[in-house]
């Protein structure tokens, strides 16, 4: 995914709605942006990013249907089919994790790539919903 040992990727992700500003904002802009962020947080000088590109994606959130497991199972059989991939967050496990889900089974997914064997896929499996609500 990068040109040499040397470099790295980063994914930046924006919600929004088909139509809206962030939707329509050309992708010079919003890379633009991305890099300006990046650099405000500190996690990156915006001076050494060489590249990127956007991917906007409609509907992207999984739809919880009666069926919703069963097309989860296809999908997950098959990808575990691919001995140089490792899925993770909400995108790649076609789930709705919170955010710390979302960053624990990325840290997994790179302990994976050293060595580890961990199932991305048991984190936050439970049926319980974690937040709650006081009336």
């Amino acid at each position: 995914m990068v040109p040499d040992v040397n470099h790295s990727s980063m994914g930046l992700e924006y919600f929004c709605w088909e139509g809206d500003d962030f939707w329509l904002m050309p992708d010079d802009e919003l890379l633009a942006l991305g890099k300006t962020e990046i650099g405000s947080l500190g996690l990156v000088d915006p001076n050494t990013v060489f590249d990127g590109f956007v991917v906007r994606m409609k509907k992207c959130y999984p739809v919880y249907d009666e069926a919703y497991q069963g097309h989860l199972k296809t999908i997950r059989n098959y990808l575990t089919g691919f001995n140089n991939l490792q899925l993770c967050g909400r995108y790649g496990l076609f789930k709705y994790n919170n955010m710390d889900h979302s960053i624990l089974t990325a840290l997994f997914a790179v302990e994976n790539i050293l060595g580890a064997n961990h199932d991305v896929w048991s984190i936050n499996a439970d049926d319980d919903y974690h937040e709650e609500v006081k009336t």
